[in-house]
């Protein structure tokens, strides 16, 4: 009897123990929607599953539609922050993380940066952001009061993270941060053993992105546009345009004004991004900025051709050896090389294999996952024998 009380004692013993390996990661973000962003923290949450990590999200507004990419239910906690400055907020996420107790908070961009010095106030011992861009209304990231901000509340951040080689040199050269450590981890994707090769004739084009100013899809559409009225054989052509935001109304105005309704078509927000990548021809990306878009990864790793604006840090992780590069804002370099790419049989061939290769070796999402475990300080689970 003693025995068994002992036993029963140990096992409730180990459970506990087992209990308090699992370390709680809260990521807060300001939306959990459509985005590239989102998609990296669902691609974290979903191959970390080896490790011993429970993952909360915390969404600061009522949008949380990227929970659908996620392959399994965790909890998602919305704080309903009002607009602009809101100290209630910070109230609110104070007593939350009091009551979660989670070993370590990951927040993500400018908008969420200023919740570091409540978590350090609540008791979280580990302290990440992430910066995935300058900021959406600064791809720039000229805007000094921003800039002040970040290097003051720096000091409340353990690990100052950055997805892209422009990112790290504009936070350790031009913002100079020194009162954290910073460091560079690139944006991972699921890379299969196998994918077929897109065969000709190329006739699907696909961008997808939030439909913002810093995505300048407005140059796409013209752009297509103008392939159409002027390339052999391409008014055959269609161009999907996937993702939702607040030019909406406007694009779709810009669409019926050039009298291309049934050549480009706004799908809307998608939750099928891989279904619709494997079923389109060409990926194209028209932005303005962008730092490590998770977009141009997947298409990669789905064998979709990619032509992109040469801005941010697109040039710092990927080449002309991967992919088509146009300069920003050109209209007739955008058009030509959307019609010359469907005859350039072998140079195709060429780049996509190796767009191919240099994800499955560099841009895993096994490695983004394991650098991150490794900021958080968690361990892989233990195998029992």
């Amino acid at each position: 009897m003693l025995l068994d009380k002992l036993n029963v004692k140990r096992n409730l013993n180990l459970e506990g123990l087992a209990k308090q390996m699992t370390k709680k990661v809260v990521h807060i973000v300001y939306s959990f929607g459509c985005g590239g962003l989102e998609k990296v923290i669902a691609n974290l949450i979903n191959h970390s599953t080896q490790y011993d990590v429970e993952h909360l999200v915390v969404s600061l507004i009522d949008d949380v539609s990227m929970q659908y990419q996620l392959d399994f239910p965790i909890k998602i906690i919305v704080l309903n922050k009002r607009s602009g400055n809101d100290l209630i907020s910070h109230k609110k996420l104070y007593f939350l993380l009091k009551k979660l107790k989670p070993q370590v908070i990951n927040t993500y961009n400018f908008g969420t940066i200023e919740y570091h010095f409540t978590a350090k106030m609540a008791g979280v011992p580990v302290r990440v952001h992430s910066d995935h861009g300058r900021g959406g209304d600064d791809p720039q990231g000229k805007d000094w009061l921003h800039n002040i901000f970040r290097k003051i509340i720096a000091q409340f951040i353990t690990e100052y993270v950055v997805v892209s080689n422009d990112l790290f040199t504009w936070i350790t050269k031009t913002l100079n941060i020194k009162k954290c450590p910073t460091s560079l981890i690139h944006n991972g994707v699921v890379v299969k053993n196998q994918v077929p090769l897109k065969n000709a004739p190329l006739n699907t084009f696909v961008t997808v992105g939030r439909l913002d100013n810093v995505k300048n899809q407005k140059l796409l559409i013209n752009a297509f546009a103008q392939a159409v009225n002027t390339g052999a054989d391409f008014d055959g052509c269609i161009l999907h345009i996937v993702g939702d935001g607040p030019l909406h109304e406007a694009l779709n105005g810009q669409i019926h004004n050039l009298n291309m309704q049934n050549s480009i078509k706004l799908l809307g927000f998608r939750s099928d991004i891989e279904d619709i990548l494997s079923d389109s021809d060409v990926f194209v990306l028209s932005s303005v900025y962008e730092a490590m878009p998770m977009t141009i990864l997947e298409a990669m790793a789905n064998k979709t051709p990619v032509i992109c604006t040469n801005v941010g840090g697109i040039s710092k992780f990927i080449t002309e050896q991967e992919a088509w590069f146009v300069a920003s804002n050109n209209v007739d370099e955008l058009s030509e090389k959307l019609i010359t790419i469907r005859t350039a049989t072998a140079a195709r061939k060429q780049k996509v294999d190796k767009a191919y290769l240099l994800t499955k070796d560099n841009y895993s999402v096994d490695n983004m996952v394991k650098e991150y475990m490794n900021k958080y300080q968690i361990q892989m689970k233990k195998v029992s024998r």
